[in-house]
């Protein structure tokens, strides 16, 4: 019982002491509801401006979902009057 157990702590002390990195976290999907709560504009509003192009969205069957670092770079597009 005693070698099972040495050989498992050399196994995690070999895995840990090696370069791995975990995965990035996958993109953040907003709703319509909760863009619209973060952007503080209509269900219309975003409708017309998603329909017009202006937001990128994917479609997962009939649900609408919104990627949260493409909504922040068009906004930020979109944004006048900075020194950037």
């Amino acid at each position: 019982m005693k070698t099972t157990i040495r050989i498992a702590a050399t196994e995690t002390a070999s895995y840990n002491s090696s370069a791995w990195f975990p995965p990035p976290p996958p993109p953040q999907l907003l709703t319509e509801r909760q863009l619209c709560a973060w952007l503080n504009v209509s269900k219309r509003n975003l409708f017309c401006w998603r329909m017009a192009g202006l937001i990128p969205y994917i479609k997962i069957g009939r649900a609408v979902r919104f990627r949260a670092a493409e909504v922040e770079s068009v906004l930020s597009t979109l944004t006048i009057g900075t020194n950037n």
